[in-house]
């Protein structure tokens, strides 16, 4: 949006109860399933901005993302958790993420997903991973 660079106001972080990488359309995609986020995935909301930022007193990676609504949402990637999704050799290049509110086992075609696309994580220096 407009070239600003997105400062995420959010305070808190869920944490993905599973995710796989799978492959879409020839690119990489990270499913994720986090069960409280069911009202965002319903609701059609569009993420707009995102961005990577690194939790060092938690050695995790946060995913923030503001959706079209205004609401922002943040993923935790916890070194030891979700975290060794991130190890993934996929996640070194651009890739989409997509979420549902379902255990991953019930997605289909036709369930609700939050996706968004084009994502790069940068790693950050001072967390060696």
């Amino acid at each position: 949006m407009n070239g600003e660079r997105y400062l995420p106001q959010i305070q808190e972080a869920s944490i993905p109860e599973d995710g796989v990488w799978a492959t879409y359309l020839e690119k990489p995609v990270l499913f994720l399933s986090i069960p409280e986020w069911q009202e965002v995935i319903e609701s059609n909301d569009e993420a707009v901005r995102f961005v990577w930022m690194f939790d060092r007193e938690q050695d995790a990676y946060l995913f923030c993302f503001q959706c079209v609504s205004g609401e922002e949402y943040a993923i935790a990637f916890p070194k030891e958790h979700a975290g060794m999704l991130l190890r993934d050799e996929r996640s070194y290049e651009p890739f989409s993420l997509f979420i549902t509110s379902k255990e991953l086992e019930e997605v289909t075609e036709s369930i609700n997903l939050l996706q968004i696309h084009d994502i790069l994580l940068q790693r950050h220096p001072k967390a060696g991973w």
